[in-house]
């Protein structure tokens, strides 16, 4: 693996990394990390907004299919005649 040193780094944002990596529980490194992994995600301008979100997704949480589950058993729809 290579490093990579960033300088000038203003003091409020430097301090907002450390909050952040405390908050996820990792490393001001693995925090940044991530962090430039997520911003180079961005997806290319021919690929639309919903393929990329679903990319987003890890493969042992996609389905094919989305499910809501309404709490207090079936519901029958409302009559509007």
């Amino acid at each position: 693996m290579s490093d990579l040193l960033i300088r000038n780094i203003k003091p409020k944002l430097k301090r907002q990394l450390v909050e952040r990596a405390k908050k996820h529980g990792q490393s001001l490194s693995a925090e940044a990390q991530e962090i430039l992994q997520r911003g180079l995600a961005i997806p290319p301008a021919e690929r639309n907004l919903g393929e990329w979100l679903y990319s987003l997704v890890d493969e042992k949480h996609r389905g094919d299919d989305l499910v809501f589950e309404v709490p207090g058993g079936d519901i029958d729809p409302p009559d509007f005649k």
